[in-house]
């Protein structure tokens, strides 16, 4: 687009050069008529004044001529002429060349050219002959006046061509640049609507218009979407609080039916209504807890040590999977400021992902300071991640292949992301050396605490 207003600017300056050489030679040929006018002009009136100036100087010089030219000069004066006298009865002196009377002789073409245009007259008095020159100072100063002239007309032209250039292209290509920028924004994830204001040009009037319409599209395409998410997470929100209370009566019948039956052949099934029974309520739990965080507000932000919220990881766990989840923090406070609770969710939610998914490996969970943030680790020496694990891991509803035959709901990693996104921070999935998944934590440390360790 910079590139398009240099353009348009020089294109107009360069207009404004052509008209300012049109206005050149059209001012150089009416200049040049009407100087040739007013020396032709001027030898009229200085040929009718010759006869009567020069009976008076042959008549205090008699038969001296030498003088005669000055004379002539200065009486004549200011008629741009000069005078050549000479006795007419003068022989031919050797290299003489008989013929029209030749003009002073000048070495600058312009100026050769102009006198071209005048013929010189020749007045005959007495004995002698008097050339009449139109003199070359009357087309020195001509050609002074009119570069003097052009220079500044030039200037004029050319500013102005630039200024209306400058004023041209702002009101022609605002639009576009305005338009350019808001495709810009929507193209980064900005969808803040930002009408476009449009010009009298037709062009850029149509394309503002177009792109006015195609916002106010895209915005009530946005509004909607927003409005049904809400409306979904509200439905999920509220089913799921409905759904809860006859599910947690189904449980409780079933319990009570499994503690109480002694037939085996109607044990098994009651064992896998109630598991079944028990699934779902975790799915519910988990549904109303994703709705919650993308739809309320986040939890009021406390500080705390991230330390303490590690070591009380593996109590959150069966005693079996306690036995294998190592904890390693360091002697210094990390403090962060984040809604606890729902952090202590987020790492719980991949610590049990961890310990579904290693296959009885040892889990290690670590805490470390790097350039500022606090980087909490969540390893084992499982299988790993595939490559669809890696890039869908924190998708809704996702299981990858090695899930098959262990319980879940695919929406812990969901969990943790929403979680980690309120908070500030960041989640990311890798594979390990040697084997093994890795999750990796980021958070901003607030050091106003611990000033000694920033």
């Amino acid at each position: 687009m910079a590139s398009l207003r240099s353009r348009l600017i020089t294109w107009y300056i360069t207009t404004g050069a052509l008209v300012v050489l049109c206005l050149a030679v059209l001012t150089a040929v009416l200049g040049t008529q009407m100087l040739a006018y007013q020396g032709h002009e001027a030898l009229l009136s200085a040929s009718r004044q010759v006869p009567a100036l020069a009976d008076p100087y042959a008549a205090e010089h008699p038969g001296d001529l030498r003088g005669l030219d000055t004379y002539l000069d200065e009486h004549l004066a200011p008629l741009p002429v000069v005078t050549h006298t000479e006795d007419r009865f003068a022989p031919p002196r050797p290299g003489d060349r008989r013929g029209p009377p030749r003009r002073p002789f000048n070495t600058n073409i312009v100026m050769r050219f102009l006198m071209d245009e005048v013929r010189p007259m020749e007045v005959s008095h007495d004995d002698a002959r008097t050339l009449l020159f139109v003199a070359p100072v009357f087309y020195a100063r001509a050609i002074e006046f009119y570069a003097v002239a052009m220079l500044l007309l030039a200037a004029v032209v050319i500013v102005a061509a630039w200024r209306i250039a400058i004023v041209v292209a702002a009101n022609s290509l605002d639009p576009l640049l305005s338009t350019t920028a808001a495709l810009n924004r929507f193209g980064d994830g900005d969808f803040t609507p930002a009408s476009v204001s449009a010009n009298n040009t037709i062009e850029v009037s149509e394309l503002a218009h177009a792109y006015n319409r195609a916002v106010e599209q895209i915005t009530r395409a946005l509004d909607e979407r927003a409005r049904a998410s809400a409306e979904m997470r509200q439905f999920v929100a509220d089913a799921g609080h409905q759904l809860r209370t006859p599910l947690t009566v189904i449980m409780g019948y079933l319990s009570s039916m499994a503690t109480r039956t002694t037939d085996e052949a109607n044990a098994v099934p009651i064992g896998k209504m109630l598991d079944q029974s028990r699934r779902m309520k975790t799915l519910i739990d988990e549904l109303i807890v994703l709705a919650r965080l993308e739809h309320a507000a986040p939890l009021k932000e406390t500080t705390f040590d991230v330390r303490d919220v590690v070591r009380d990881i593996p109590h959150a766990f069966a005693a079996e999977a306690q036995r294998r989840i190592g904890v390693a923090v360091g002697p210094a406070p990390v403090m962060v400021s984040a809604a606890e609770s729902e952090f202590r969710e987020a790492l719980i939610a991949l610590t049990d992902n961890a310990v579904k998914y290693a296959g009885g490996a040892p889990i290690t969970i670590e805490v470390w300071r790097v350039d500022g943030w606090c980087e909490i680790t969540v390893a084992d020496r499982g299988a790993g991640f595939s490559d669809d694990d890696l890039r869908s891991g924190f998708d809704r509803f996702y299981r990858g292949e090695t899930s098959e035959g262990t319980s879940g709901t695919g929406l812990g990693l969901s969990i943790a992301a929403k979680v980690l996104e309120r908070a500030g921070g960041s989640i990311e999935l890798r594979n390990r050396d040697g084997g093994g998944a890795l999750c990796v934590i980021r958070l901003p440390i607030d050091d106003r605490l611990n000033p000694s360790h920033t």
